[in-house]
């Protein structure tokens, strides 16, 4: 039946090596187009003769997602060792667009060898990270905020000197902090309109959704669903989903690093974006009404020099 089968993103075709890839051949009969063990290009099959849409079973699709990755990581190691950092962030981008179309265990665990590859190049070059974040012609997405949030989380960490597994644990952190928005309808993620009570009340939910999915992985550290679960969490008490008091180191960081991305990000759909010291002294109001944690606030502030 049709509802076995998803269609492919057609820029990953040639990427798909152990799961095979199938046609429509008559109504809601399919048949292997390639099969599982090797790739397209293997095949030498032209792009050009390649049908408008292949498919995958539903079921092959987490397996198909780490042959992706495995293929994006690729390209990320060969762009990083070329210092192209327009495409490093693209390829970024594009990975973790893919991993959140199936956020599941066994997939999003995979972020973590990303991690790794990022973090060993830019802590030998620290300078390279500085504009990272701020580079980008992409509309804005889930993806891209949650690759910009990781390079001010890596830059933050190097900052204060880190050692390398909390470099990497705070990255994968801002990486993933907001995963629970891959459950959130995109229509209400993207409007450009006011939300409605009903529409925010689902966006507050995403701090949950996150939470439960990563609980679901296995990562060995808490610290990377207690983030997801709490970044939106006030010192005050005033946060949500929970109204926590008590929060998390890492989750307070990565609450000021995501409320700094979010305002001077310039594909933000609903607002025009604002200038880091504009968003920064919008921050210190918050500091100073006891939301956020003042000594993180400037050490954060000392990272972006």
């Amino acid at each position: 039946m049709q509802t076995n089968y998803i269609i492919a993103r057609r820029s990953n075709l040639y990427l798909y090596r152990s799961v095979p890839l199938y046609y429509r051949a008559n109504g809601d009969k399919f048949g292997v187009y390639k099969p599982s063990g090797m790739n397209l290009k293997e095949m030498r099959v032209k792009k050009n003769l390649i049908p408008s849409e292949l498919y995958l079973k539903k079921t092959d699709k987490a397996k198909g997602i780490r042959d992706v990755q495995k293929a994006f990581n690729k390209q990320l190691q060969n762009d990083l060792e070329s210092n192209n950092l327009e495409n490093v962030k693209k390829t970024m981008v594009n990975l973790v667009d893919e991993m959140f179309s199936e956020p599941s265990s066994g997939v999003l665990e995979g972020l973590s060898n990303t991690i790794n590859i990022i973090v060993g190049d830019f802590i030998k070059d620290p300078e390279v990270i500085k504009n990272f974040w701020h580079l980008s012609d992409k509309d804005y997405t889930t993806a891209l905020h949650s690759v910009n949030v990781m390079a001010l989380a890596l830059r933050y960490a190097i900052s204060r000197k880190f050692n390398k597994t909390d470099i990497k644990l705070l990255g994968l952190c801002g990486l993933l902090h907001d995963v629970g928005k891959t459950k959130t309808d995109n229509d209400i993620l993207t409007a450009t309109r006011k939300l409605s009570y009903e529409e925010f009340a689902k966006i507050k939910f995403h701090p949950i959704q996150g939470y439960n999915l990563l609980k679901r992985c296995k990562f060995t550290n808490p610290e990377v669903k207690l983030t997801a679960l709490q970044h939106h969490e006030k010192l005050d008490g005033s946060g949500y989903p929970n109204g926590l008091t008590n929060i998390s180191e890492f989750a307070q960081i990565i609450s000021i690093l995501d409320c700094f991305e979010a305002l001077t990000n310039d594909h933000r759909p609903y607002r025009d974006s604002m200038i880091p010291y504009n968003a920064l002294d919008l921050i210190k109001k918050e500091v100073l009404a006891g939301k956020f944690d003042k000594n993180i606030y400037a050490k954060f502030i000392y990272s972006l020099s």
